[in-house]
């Protein structure tokens, strides 16, 4: 029986970064925006409205703005249901480090836009279409996720729970 890797991992010792398994022939980066313990104990975490926003940004960056090498091998981009990060799923692996760089190109693209600007934020191709809150992304970006994300503490190793 296949187990869930999440489970054997050590939250209460992860940290923001971009970590890497492989499961069933495709590469899981799991891009923590935000320390467990600080969701928990500080409140510190994504409003859902913000999740939606950065979902639709970044499914539309990773896909149709970056180099044809990456994009193609993009399979689901989706947040956390503990709202603390994202998803990333790819058909081959990706340095962290490539990855990084690439989320905060992405959350630039995402500073600059307008309202009008929210990819796929239409009746016709959104399920929850006025879900969105581009002003909350933008400041859980520059408050959050830039600052974590060039932090001395971003990791790209798993804190596993010790048996």
């Amino acid at each position: 029986m296949q187990r869930v890797n999440s489970f054997i991992v050590d939250h209460t010792r992860l940290e923001p970064g971009i970590y890497e398994s492989k499961i069933n022939g495709a590469y899981t980066y799991d891009v923590r925006f935000v320390a467990p313990r600080d969701a928990v104990k500080n409140g510190v975490f994504m409003d859902p409205k913000v999740a939606h926003t950065l979902e639709h940004f970044l499914a539309d960056y990773l896909r149709t703005k970056t180099a044809e090498e990456f994009s193609e091998k993009v399979l689901y981009v989706g947040p956390m249901g503990c709202l603390t990060g994202f998803y990333l799923l790819t058909t081959e692996p990706f340095e962290p480090q490539f990855l990084r760089e690439l989320i905060l190109e992405a959350l630039e693209h995402i500073l600059k836009a307008k309202d009008d600007e929210i990819p796929g934020a239409s009746e016709l191709t959104c399920g929850n279409y006025r879900y969105f809150d581009l002003e909350g992304t933008k400041n859980f970006i520059n408050g959050v996720i830039v600052p974590n994300f060039k932090s001395e503490l971003f990791s790209v190793d798993y804190p596993l729970i010790e048996a």
